[in-house]
């Protein structure tokens, strides 16, 4: 715990000078408190090397250059960056970058700190190219991801993430359907995919008469292998140190404790890649680990016991994961507040085809890997195995796909503090409950009843709220984003942006009752358009309305593949009715990218944003996208009252205040999420006047009726948020 506070807190170089103090002291302690003076001794060696390593990742605060090799890549972001991890001439370095050069080449950023990593502006410049071992495994990877798609389904996309976290192949749904029940440690490599790997070259060396020492050997040995292959970043780290931790106790035949292996894991990884630290994937495992360790072995035997007619392995099926999912719950809930029904469940079901996947992908790996440095005949035999462990996980895609669209499969949870606070309560009160279960004391069931009833209690106080059957406007809590619903009847509905994440939207949507509707994307930017994908989930897309200055980009084109919508480009004047609901679009003139056809970056992007005017059932409203002062001004000589008006970029200081007292709305709705820009600013919230403001980072989705009456998906102190001048 010591190690892991230093490196949370990251306390600058003054700290080794306290680790000759500790030392002596150590030393001091040897001949009547032997323990403790290997302890302090150890812990000063650990906090030397820990603090020295992260002062040389992290680097000086000024803009430096920073060459290494590239040994391992995060998967780009909605923003397209990427986190890069070089190994330098001073240890590991973990640099954000805007683009991924191929593993195993050497590069050279122009970086500065960031927090605990670097961040780089610039594309690295590759000095020298991936030699032929690197080469090898970009192909053997690649190999794999092809043996796994041919399969033709969904398993073949997730088999690479589970064998190599190659995660590339998976769609966002995918993605999201295996987070929400809690599957996320399958999707990619984690350190139960390792520790099968490595256990399994380790029992196969013992088949072969290999004694202990030699068992651990190979066991290791395919673990470093495996970890090259899969990439040196981070979570494959912790995924390995975890994996061999696990080889030495079980490989070794005894005397090794577990609880000791998994510390001294734990204290070296810590040590040796201080990010882990803040890392939530080690926070898991360790979690995880340790309950499994602690917990399950004394809840096995106790049942064992009073069920001895239910075979062991039905037992160990369901409460390992129970065990494991109740130990990560207050660490999950504070990553995002939700806790889910069917999360044991659906890793009950799941965890039997983990097994068969993980060592059918490892044979077609080594298939593949024999067969691209020439062995015939073992390239096309990687081919069966990938299909067999595609079908193995299009099991665990299935179970998460039906159990995610549970009722109760995502349940709202309150934000931490409290949400976290209250759950490591409430699993308190349920480890007492056990344990006088356990010990047969009659008092578990009521206490075991009394967790249940808070945890209801808990859920239902702090649920979300629908919206009612009339709603005419929908403004989605999607983040720092916009996403706005408009009503149309009958599950018809006109969506105008999509938010940066597809699960938000698709939330929204649902609660809307939304199953056939057109997109209007104002403009291109991530937070208006990367979440497209969770409008099309199980619904069915129609047109596909943008500005005509940007119909024909990348963007655009990249949504048409990917939906087959049909591109309608729209331009200022236009006016169509949807459903009874009059559109009219108020800006962009078709002359702005005639003016600059050269213009490309953000400032672009926001003067291009289509801006709509809607009339429906006697209700007016403005949804202006991301236009600036500018673009306001110009609107402003010409606009029209309305009862409702989204604010302009998220609330943004780039406004016209004639803008908005021209639109002399009666309500007032903000659009935004956690962001580093100020939004909204102070500014944006009193340009409204003396009415209503809504913020859906505080009230949640917000829904707008006829007469411009509104209800808020959760409640909010002092709702109309108006800031007097």
């Amino acid at each position: 715990m010591s190690l892991w506070a230093t490196a949370l807190s990251a306390p600058g170089p003054w700290v080794l000078f306290t680790a000759p103090v500790l030392v002596g002291i150590g030393f001091l302690c040897l001949r009547r408190h032997h323990h403790l003076g290997v302890l302090l001794i150890m812990f000063a060696c650990l906090l030397a090397v820990q603090t020295t390593l992260r002062g040389t990742a992290r680097g000086t605060d000024e803009v430096t250059e920073v060459e290494g090799m590239v040994v391992g890549h995060s998967q780009p972001g909605a923003s397209g960056w990427s986190r890069l991890t070089l190994l330098t001439s001073t240890g590991v370095t973990e640099v954000l970058s805007p683009s991924v050069p191929p593993d195993g080449s050497h590069v050279s950023l122009r970086t500065e700190a960031l927090d605990d990593i670097r961040l780089s502006n610039a594309d690295p410049k590759v000095l020298r190219a991936p030699n032929r071992l690197w080469q090898w495994r970009g192909d053997l990877r690649m190999q794999l991801r092809l043996d796994s798609l041919a399969s033709g389904h969904s398993g073949g996309a997730l088999l690479p993430g589970l064998v190599v976290g190659d995660t590339a192949p998976q769609d966002a749904r995918m993605k999201d359907d295996m987070r929400v029940v809690s599957l996320t440690h399958i999707s990619a490599v984690s350190g139960s995919n390792v520790t099968i790997v490595s256990l399994g070259a380790g029992l196969v060396a013992g088949l072969c008469r290999a004694g202990p020492r030699t068992r651990v050997a190979v066991g290791v040995l395919t673990c470093v292998g495996y970890v090259f292959v899969v990439g040196f970043e981070p979570s494959a780290i912790r995924a390995a140190g975890m994996a061999i931790a696990v080889a030495l106790v079980f490989l070794r035949g005894g005397g090794i404790s577990p609880v000791a292996a998994m510390s001294s894991t734990v204290c070296l990884l810590l040590s040796l890649v201080p990010v882990l630290a803040t890392s939530v994937g080690f926070v898991l495992s360790v979690v995880s680990t340790a309950a499994i360790m602690f917990v399950v072995p004394i809840v096995l035997r106790r049942l064992r016991l009073h069920l001895s007619m239910v075979p062991a392995i039905v037992i160990s099926a369901l409460i390992v994961p129970l065990v494991a999912q109740l130990a990560c719950t207050p660490v999950l809930v504070a990553i995002d507040p939700r806790i889910g029904l069917w999360s044991v469940a659906a890793n009950a079901l799941a965890a039997p085809a983990v097994l068969p996947a993980t060592i059918l992908g490892f044979l077609s790996l080594v298939c593949g890997g024999l067969g691209l440095v020439g062995v015939p005949g073992l390239l096309w035999c990687a081919g069966l195995p990938a299909w067999l462990g595609s079908l193995c996980a299009w099991w665990i895609v299935a179970v998460a796909r039906v159990c995610a669209n549970l009722p109760g499969a995502a349940l709202d949870w309150p934000p931490p503090p409290w949400g976290t606070m209250a759950a490591v309560g409430l699993l308190a009160v349920l480890t007492v409950g056990m344990w006088l279960i356990v010990r047969r004391k009659l008092w578990g069931v009521p206490v075991i009843v009394l967790c249940i009833c808070l945890t209801a209690l808990i859920i239902v106080v702090g649920r979300t709220k629908p919206p009612g059957n009339d709603w005419l406007v929908m403004v989605c809590d999607v983040g720092q984003g916009s996403a706005t619903l408009i009503n149309l009847g009958e599950g018809r509905g006109l969506v105008v942006d999509t938010g940066k994440d597809p699960k938000p939207v698709d939330v929204c949507l649902d609660e809307g009752g939304i199953e056939d509707f057109d997109l209007v994307i104002s403009h291109f930017d991530a937070d208006h358009s990367a979440g497209y994908a969770g409008t099309t989930w199980s619904r069915n897309l129609r047109p596909l309305w943008v500005s005509a200055d940007v119909g024909g980009g990348e963007e655009g084109r990249s949504i048409v593949e990917d939906t087959g919508a049909e591109v309608v480009p729209t331009t200022r004047g236009q006016t169509f009715d949807a459903g009874g609901a009059r559109v009219e679009v108020l800006w962009p003139p078709q002359t702005v990218q005639e003016r600059d056809p050269s213009a490309e970056g953000t400032e672009v992007r926001n003067e291009n944003s289509l801006v709509l005017r809607v009339d429906q059932e006697g209700l007016s409203y403005l949804v202006p996208g991301d236009i600036g002062e500018d673009e306001q001004f110009l609107l402003a000589q010409s606009l029209e009252a309305v009862d409702v008006l989204i604010a302009p970029h998220h609330g943004s200081s780039d406004l016209s205040e004639d803008f908005f007292t021209a639109a002399g709305a009666r309500l007032g709705v903000i659009s935004v999420g956690e962001n580093s820009y100020g939004h909204p600013t102070p500014q944006a919230q009193r340009a409204f006047g003396p009415v209503p403001v809504l913020r859906t980072d505080l009230c949640g989705t917000i829904a707008v009726y006829a007469d411009a009456r509104y209800s808020t998906g959760r409640h909010c102190d002092r709702a109309p948020g108006w800031m007097p001048g």
